[in-house]
């Protein structure tokens, strides 16, 4: 018997787009045969629609101009309880950060991806340091930077704040949101002439900023890892991301076509083994579940953890599913287990 999913995507996130086109991938990827499919949109104001057109207009982001292909869902949670499993294919805020998650929990409706708990801890970036520094695996050099802190400087607490970039941090440094994927809000800082100007740039994005120190000839190194259906987790070969641009910014990721992908990451065996296991205990302290990606700088063989994705983009230029199948494990394989592993 099929099984009938609700693929979900858009939302009210920065990457909206994003999640549009990763949808679209992954609809034209489920084997018809063995599911029957549903598309659920939602706009940037967080209303729910059932869209039942050509879904080319979801990969292109047109879907919502489609007024006579969509229907106003006026109850998700009854909705949703309709479904098998639901399919949340949702970057950044509102869908990768355990809200949608808790939400389905709430109402028991089984879906795919990472858990609520997971994805709470691992959309906070400075969280995750803090947990995967107790592991004793290296961060960068960091500070953090509460918006609430910063408006109640003076002029020479402002000093100060930058006193202590210059000598702990260092020049050249990255600011970036806590809270925001796909490099949304991400900023390079060269000297401390525009430092206050990008610090507070990166604050129209989250209450919460990181300051980081900016390592230079680095390699930036993804791995993916999977849960299998008994249980067992998969970490891939890592793969390297090599950007067109300065540093891996939106527009390097899903603009540029100059930027590509390397599998294997151009590093050492032993370095590459080692991201392996890294990935592994970090996908455990973290308390993921289904599937996540862990990103890492690599710089003259030392291996920094980076950030964690737990619902990586499923676009045709990911990261995420071509790491998998590099392991032997097609799109179509990657989504039944997935499916099949729903909770």
């Amino acid at each position: 018997m099929k099984k009938n999913i609700a693929v979900i995507f858009g939302s009210m996130s920065s990457e909206h787009e994003i999640s549009c086109l990763s949808a679209y991938n992954i609809i034209k990827h489920l084997d018809k045969e063995k599911y029957n499919v549903d598309t659920i949109g939602i706009d940037k104001k967080g209303m729910f629609f059932k869209y039942t057109g050509d879904i080319e207009n979801i990969g292109k982001n047109k879907w919502i101009l489609d007024e006579k292909n969509k229907i106003k869902i006026e109850d998700i949670i009854a909705k949703l309880k309709t479904y098998d499993v639901v399919f949340p294919v949702l970057h950044g805020k509102y869908g990768e950060d355990g809200t949608l998650q808790g939400m389905l929990e709430f109402a028991k409706v089984k879906y795919v991806g990472c858990n609520n708990l997971g994805s709470s801890i691992a959309i906070n970036k400075i969280l995750s340091k803090e947990l995967v520094e107790s592991l004793g695996i290296l961060v960068v050099p960091y500070k953090t930077l509460k918006i609430n802190e910063y408006l109640k400087m003076d002029i020479k607490l402002k000093q100060k704040l930058i006193e202590e970039i210059k000598n702990k941090i260092k020049f050249p440094l990255i600011i970036k949101p806590n809270k925001e994927g796909s490099s949304y809000g991400v900023s390079k800082v060269d000297n401390v002439d525009n430092l206050i100007e990008k610090i507070e740039y990166v604050f129209r994005f989250d209450e919460e900023i990181i300051i980081e120190k900016y390592i230079s000839n680095r390699h930036e190194v993804e791995c993916a890892v999977l849960e299998m259906l008994d249980g067992t987790l998969l970490s891939s070969i890592p793969g390297e991301v090599i950007s067109a641009n300065e540093f891996y910014d939106f527009n390097a990721k899903y603009e540029n076509k100059s930027s590509y992908t390397k599998i294997p990451a151009q590093c050492s065996k032993e370095v590459l083994e080692k991201i392996k296991k890294y990935s592994l205990k970090i996908f455990k302290k973290l308390r993921l579940t289904s599937l996540s990606r862990v990103d890492f700088f690599v710089s003259h063989d030392k291996i920094y953890f980076n950030e964690v994705n737990t619902f990586p983009g499923f676009t045709n230029i990911s990261m995420y599913p071509m790491l998998i199948s590099y392991d032997g494990i097609g799109y179509e394989k990657l989504l039944d287990i997935l499916i099949q592993n729903a909770k």
